[in-house]
């Protein structure tokens, strides 16, 4: 026998309060002697032995009432003997694997509709009262109901509703997901199932250790259920998935040659020589190629399209293999296409003569087709302005803002930088001869606070030929604004010549205060984290740093340690000049809007006009259930989030006289190698948890009938405590009419 609420069993030192006001109010007698005594002995010794008895029988009573409520409180439970098939009561959670692996068979009979029947079979064959509560295993674990419910039948519709393909099947969330809902339930009897097709990938030998601390948590629990590992689904290696789409910009403009370059693998034994790819946009199939996969071979296929219209629009890589699992056979993605990327320019020194300003070359290398008058369009439209002319308006609609070489600004002029970064806009910084160094160090940098990355320190090299210079240090670049240039193709950023150059402030920034620290690490733990403080993106070869970037708000600023024009360096001369200019302003570009290609979990955010704050837009899921969405006014500008993106898919934002947006959910691609555990290492995996292993419905149940056990007993004992109570106050009277 054990006791789910143990703590209250101490109650039965209660018992001993009866007692201990038994004996302290005990009748004492005084002997008054009289001439009648003689004849009353007789009859006093038989009835003081009756009255004895009662009373003692009284006092036990008195004492077995607060223990046995004590005991009751305590809700013991019977482990010892077998209740009747069928009968007895059960808490029964059920994990549930639905993730991509899961579809694995025809479309209308694979693993996961087994496993879905199984369970509702299940489910149906518990005893009449008993309760039960489902856990959705693949991408974000959920319960299929908010809370564990005795409505059996409704627990069965809801599964008959499912759908797999939800990503990985995210096992040690699940289990700590059912073990909340364990202990949210009211029966003895308890039973935990986990219904999967225990593919390799979900149970890696890295979460042996997560896995057994979860096993750990189970037997703890004050009755520990019984844990069942229920293995469906054969093993079918045959798969084909496209893994990724790399576009070959971060932003899109109309009339723009934009490349998809689509990676593939092939996960299994079998050799595909004449695999079709198509790509399709907006439904449409605009492109079809070939390629060949050995077993376990990865390949990929590029593919070439031009907009012809801006807004929101949704590409398509489908390979037509025939394999085990199609889900992964196709991967989508939204791409939205600018009629125009709006940047101001903020030029430090005006110049009527010919790349004498301070902003003359960058203005050619952001907008080169127009400069050149050339049949192809610009994205980037900018529009120069100088200092006293910045304000709220001028950064209206803008994306991205370049201060070049500006000595200082007034306070509402910072103010407005600050606000239109936060909100998700770009900033691009250029110090140079005019700047005032002690200012952009109070104001910008702010002790951290500011846009300022980091304080300007010093300034080193020279403009003299004999002076130390310095070159742009390669290295392969992992940030996305320089990534183009770890193709030796695209550009030598060595080859420039920095003749004088800022440092920076960086002592006590971890990782900006060691020259030998890698740029790619630096931004990797950054971006990661979601960490505020500065980062490397390029150093120079005398250990400087060249590009420095801070998130700040929404948005993102980048400086440059040297001006962008050809004052201190011959940078704007070379070749890569052009690309790497576009390629710092459409990533900064890029953050204000958020991502439309996302994980499963992930909100889907949507930037709309600020005239929509307030109202109400409407969300389509992949399967076309629409959401109402209260759009929401923030920093300037209208968001719309949605956060219930569980399914992977297409989501479609309308909006009241706007195009559509198009958001892509992806589910992860790790569960397209089909390899399971074999059976040893399935009953290792169930060890830690003392699970029993079994292969069908039919296995199941019968071990369930072998080892169904353990009664809730509470109920009889409090009927005897209601019993106790009754006689307690017959017998007290007895008692009290005898004594008189």
């Amino acid at each position: 026998m054990t006791f789910l609420n143990l703590i209250l069993l101490f109650g039965v030192a209660a018992a001993s309060v009866p007692l201990i006001i038994h004996l302290l109010h005990r009748s004492r007698f005084r002997v008054v002697k009289w001439g009648a005594m003689q004849f009353l002995e007789v009859r006093q010794r038989t009835q003081r032995r009756r009255i004895r008895i009662e009373q003692l029988l009284l006092l036990l009573v008195r004492c077995l009432i607060p223990a046995l409520l004590a005991f009751v409180m305590a809700r013991p439970v019977l482990t010892g003997l077998r209740a009747l098939l069928g009968a007895a009561k059960t808490s029964t959670v059920v994990l549930l694997d639905n993730s991509s692996s899961m579809d694995v068979g025809t479309k209308n009979h694979n693993t996961f509709t087994e496993a879905r029947d199984t369970a509702t079979q299940l489910i149906r064959h518990l005893g009449r009262g008993s309760e039960v509560a489902v856990v959705l295993m693949g991408g974000v674990p959920a319960p299929l109901l908010a809370e564990p419910t005795f409505n059996t039948d409704r627990a069965a519709r809801e599964l008959a509703q499912l759908q797999s393909g939800y990503g990985s099947a995210n096992l040690p969330a699940a289990l700590d997901l059912g073990l909340g809902l364990l202990g949210q339930m009211h029966e003895a009897q308890r039973e935990l199932v986990v219904i999967s097709d225990f593919q390799k990938i979900s149970w890696s030998a890295a979460e042996d250790a997560g896995r057994a601390r979860l096993a750990g948590l189970l037997k703890k629990l004050p009755v520990a259920p019984g844990v069942t590992f229920l293995h469906l689904g054969r093993e079918d290696r045959n798969n084909v998935s496209v893994q990724a789409l790399d576009f070959s910009r971060m932003l899109l403009g109309v009339g723009q040659k934009f490349q998809v370059r689509a990676n593939l693998k092939n996960h299994g034994d079998a050799a595909y020589g004449d695999l079709r790819v198509y790509f399709r946009v907006d439904g449409t199939e605009r492109a079809a190629a070939q390629v060949a996969l050995g077993p376990n071979e990865a390949g990929q296929v590029l593919f070439t399209h031009t907009f012809e219209t801006a807004g929101s629009h949704v590409i398509a890589v489908n390979a037509d293999a025939p394999d085990a699992l199609k889900g992964d056979n196709t991967l989508l993605a939204s791409v939205p296409v600018l009629d125009k990327l709006p940047v101001l320019l903020v030029n430090g020194r005006a110049s009527r003569e010919p790349f004498a300003g301070e902003t003359d070359f960058l203005e050619i290398a952001l907008r080169p087709f127009q400069h050149a008058q050339g049949k192809l369009a610009d994205l980037i439209e900018t529009r120069v302005i100088e200092p006293q002319q910045l304000d709220e308006r001028a950064l209206k609609d803008v994306r991205v803002a370049v201060i070049a070489n500006v000595s200082r600004l007034e306070e509402h002029q910072v103010r407005a930088l600050e606000a239109f970064v936060r909100a998700g806009g770009g900033l691009l910084l250029f110090p140079g001869s005019r700047v005032d160094t002690a200012w952009w160090n109070r104001t910008l940098a702010a002790e951290g606070r500011g846009l300022l990355p980091c304080p300007l320190a010093a300034l080193e090299g020279g403009l003299e030929d004999n002076a130390a210079h310095s070159t742009i240090l390669m290295q392969h670049f992992e940030h996305p604004a320089l990534q183009l240039f770890n193709d030796p193709r695209n550009g030598d950023l060595s080859t420039a010549n920095i003749r004088l150059w800022y440092t920076l402030a960086t002592s006590g920034v971890q990782g900006l205060d060691k020259p030998g620290a890698a740029v790619s690490n630096a931004w990797k733990n950054a971006t990661t984290t979601n960490n505020a403080l500065p980062f490397v993106l390029a150093r120079l070869s005398s250990g400087a740093a060249f590009l420095v970037e801070k998130a700040y708000g929404a948005g993102s600023v980048i400086c440059c340690t040297i001006p962008c024009s050809a004052e201190w360096s011959n940078l704007p001369l070379r070749p890569f000049y052009l690309p790497l200019m576009q390629q710092l302003v459409t990533y900064l570009a890029a953050h204000f809007e958020p991502p439309r290609n996302v994980d499963i979990g992930r909100p889907l955010v949507a930037v709309l006009p600020a005239a929509l704050g307030g109202k109400t837009v409407a969300v389509s899921e992949p399967d076309g259930k629409k959401h109402p969405l209260v759009v929401a006014a923030e920093g300037g500008r209208a968001l719309a989030q949605f956060n219930d993106t569980r399914k992977p898919g297409l989501y479609i934002l309308e909006a009241p006289d706007r195009a559509p947006v198009h958001f892509v959910v992806n589910a992860s691609r790790a569960e397209s190698d089909l390899v399971q555990l074999p059976a040893d290492e399935i009953a290792a995996a169930a060890k830690p948890f003392e699970a029993t292993l079994v292969n069908s419905w039919d296995e199941y149940r019968q071990l369930e009938q072998r080892r169904r056990y353990g009664r809730d007993v509470w109920r009889p004992f409090l009927w005897t405590l209601l019993g106790l109570v009754f006689f307690e106050l017959w017998l007290e009277q007895r008692v009290g009419r005898v004594k008189r």
